[in-house]
């Protein structure tokens, strides 16, 4: 006896199944390139090598939203919405402005970053560590495009080769500057600034005839209004993901950082497998919005959140043997500081899933008013936990600024539930 539907649910079921492992392995196969290569790394960068690296990183959040713009986001968003010529009309436009005008924001945002280090008598140099990890931002944008129409074909095959062989690039280049060259901190960040450019020349090729694309007013004007309410929330992340590095900086304890830089990179190893899943399962939280099907949109919030609470108590629980093999032994006390920062990539997937929906759904300034009055209250905690506790209460402080947010938001859907429901009923009259 054959059975179409239950036929059709099968073959859908095992799709996703095969795309997930395939995600999952491209995150675990560059992962276990991190974890094989990391005590070589940690025999030759020194704290402050991590200080230096953590400190540059953590600028480099705060004008990440500026230099991506969301643009991928906006182009995930309407892909459901039009038909294929009107996609391909969109990523040109997309690209378009991924190359040309963000590029034009990253040299703005570059001289920002050095007049902030400069005018802060910040304890590190300012080139060419700058430069290295601002830059890195925009080249990076034609290879994220390029992994975002993977996932959005269902192309796990595609994502896992291109993910996997672009990090062993990255992988190769970081050992050649910090081990064989011992270059150190400028070594590190500038292996992945050389990784960014050539990962840049090799999307933008094959794909140089999007550069021709003519961009309507109409629909700049359109992305600039869906974009810059999450750009200027995002900016305020820095608070949440950036910030105590700089708090830390400022009490002059250099070497401490960098221990505390240690263990926020070896728990950062965490955000691999929940990109990862938050990546597989993004294509289908904006189509189950799309199809105002709300039972979907909680199922697939509950599947993301449970999928990155597992991995995290799996390093929660295995933590000091994990930190023993991939710093050789050499950072044991940044133990303490790892197994209090992986709790935030719980916190934050479930801060992510919930400001996902909020966007999703059209109502991106609610993202930013939530940003503008929970971050208030973040740098506020932030402060009193460093200047208390230091390093371990900046460690709390990531995880708890999430909880903030994730609150913040969930009141302001309430507060604007009648626009919501409204919007719904309209849809469904038409």
């Amino acid at each position: 006896m054959h059975f179409p539907v239950l036929s059709k649910q099968y073959s859908t079921i095992k799709k996703y199944a095969v795309n997930t492992g395939l995600y999952l392995t491209a995150s675990v196969v560059s992962s276990l390139i991190g974890i094989v290569v990391n005590p070589l790394l940690a025999m030759n960068l020194s704290p402050t090598d991590y200080a230096i690296t953590s400190y540059y990183t953590s600028l480099a959040t705060f004008v990440t939203p500026i230099i991506g713009f969301f643009l991928i986001d906006y182009y995930l968003r309407e892909y459901y919405k039009v038909d294929k010529q009107d996609r391909e009309q969109i990523k040109g436009v997309i690209f378009k402005l991924l190359i040309i005008i963000q590029l034009i924001s990253t040299a703005i945002c570059l001289l920002g970053v050095s007049i902030y280090v400069k005018a802060s008598h910040s304890s590190f140099e300012l080139f060419p560590y700058a430069l290295f990890s601002v830059g890195s931002l925009y080249f990076q944008l034609p290879y994220q495009l390029k992994i975002a129409e993977y996932r959005i074909a269902g192309n796990g095959r595609g994502f896992a080769i291109y993910s996997i062989v672009w990090s062993i690039v990255n992988t190769v280049l970081q050992l050649l500057f910090v081990v064989i060259l011992h270059f150190g901190a400028a070594g590190k960040l500038g292996g992945t600034f050389l990784y960014s450019i050539l990962s840049f020349c090799w999307c933008v090729y094959p794909n140089r005839q999007y550069l021709t694309t003519k961009i309507e007013l109409v629909r700049l004007k359109e992305i600039g209004l869906y974009c810059y309410p999450l750009v200027l929330a995002a900016t305020l992340s820095f608070f949440t993901n950036g910030y105590d590095k700089i708090l830390l900086e400022r009490q002059g304890e250099v070497e401490l950082l960098g221990i505390y830089a240690v263990g926020c990179q070896i728990a950062g190893y965490i955000s691999v497998f929940s990109s990862s899943i938050k990546s597989t399962f993004q294509p289908d939280m904006f189509k189950a919005i799309a199809n105002k099907s709300i039972k979907k949109v909680i199922v697939t919030v509950l599947v993301v959140v449970l999928g990155v609470s597992f991995f995290v108590l799996l390093f929660y629980l295995f933590c000091p043997f994990i930190i023993r093999i991939l710093t050789a032994g050499r950072y044991m006390e940044s133990t303490a500081f790892a197994r209090i920062v992986c709790l935030s990539a719980v916190t934050s997937t479930i801060y992510y899933q919930i400001s996902q929906f909020t966007y999703g759904i059209g109502l991106s300034k609610i993202v930013l008013y939530n940003k503008v009055v929970c971050t208030i209250m973040n740098i506020a905690l932030m402060y009193f936990l460093v200047s208390k506790y230091s390093a371990i209460g900046a460690a709390w402080g990531l995880v708890i600024g999430w909880l903030f947010f994730s609150g913040g938001n969930i009141v302001f859907l309430w507060i604007y539930r009648k626009k919501i429901f409204n919007e719904n009923e309209s849809s469904k009259n038409t």
